[in-house]
């Protein structure tokens, strides 16, 4: 699915190690807005890991054209939706 939003915030990079393969990761979580002209735009919360989360190529305020994946998980009984940007390139 491909979407335009407007980027509301940049939240803190997030690295670490992980303890089920050993290897090193990165990820940052984005606020986007979407533009469609309705009264109350969607808001949602997407990550993005690796390269793109160190550094992205855009800023809180730019328009995007956003690729997102979505999935499901459960932990304990509980199950959690995750949105990842697939593929996110400024407008």
């Amino acid at each position: 699915m491909r979407k335009v939003f407007k980027v509301v915030k940049l939240l803190a990079l997030r690295q670490g190690t992980s303890e089920r393969t050993g290897q090193e990761w990165k990820s940052r979580e984005v606020v986007l807005e979407s533009t469609e002209a309705v009264m109350y735009p969607d808001l949602i919360v997407a990550t993005l890991r690796g390269e793109w989360a160190e550094t992205p190529d855009f800023r809180e305020g730019d328009i995007v054209e956003v690729a997102l994946s979505f999935f499901a998980h459960e932990k304990d009984g509980r199950w959690f939706n995750n949105i990842r940007i697939i593929k996110i390139e400024k407008k």
